[in-house]
């Protein structure tokens, strides 16, 4: 089972904040995809801030771990690819925060 969370924070502190830059509609998009693949043991849930607000939209997938910065909703077909088959999305994988 996988586990996507993405942040829908909006307020950064002045700073680019992932619910202001397109968060929920990769959500949207990652559920419709997951939904039409008849994928129902993936959970996709939005969440608070997740750290870096700079690298926005942002999400982590458990339990591999692998975080994903600068989203959008183009990017919901890899992610999907991710959460069912463990594929990671190189082109958007990001360091976790503080490592």
């Amino acid at each position: 089972m996988s586990h996507l969370f993405v942040c829908t924070h909006t307020n950064a502190s002045g700073k680019p904040a992932c619910g202001r830059r397109g968060s929920e509609a990769l959500i949207r998009s990652v559920q419709r995809i997951l939904i039409e693949r008849g994928a129902g043991s993936v959970f996709v849930t939005p969440c608070g801030c997740l750290g870096p607000c700079f690298d926005g939209p942002n999400a982590v997938v458990y339990p591999d771990g692998v975080w994903y910065g600068g989203l959008d909703e183009a990017d919901a077909e890899a992610i999907v690819e991710h959460l069912l088959a463990g594929v990671v999305y190189n082109a958007k994988r990001v360091d976790p925060p503080g490592s």
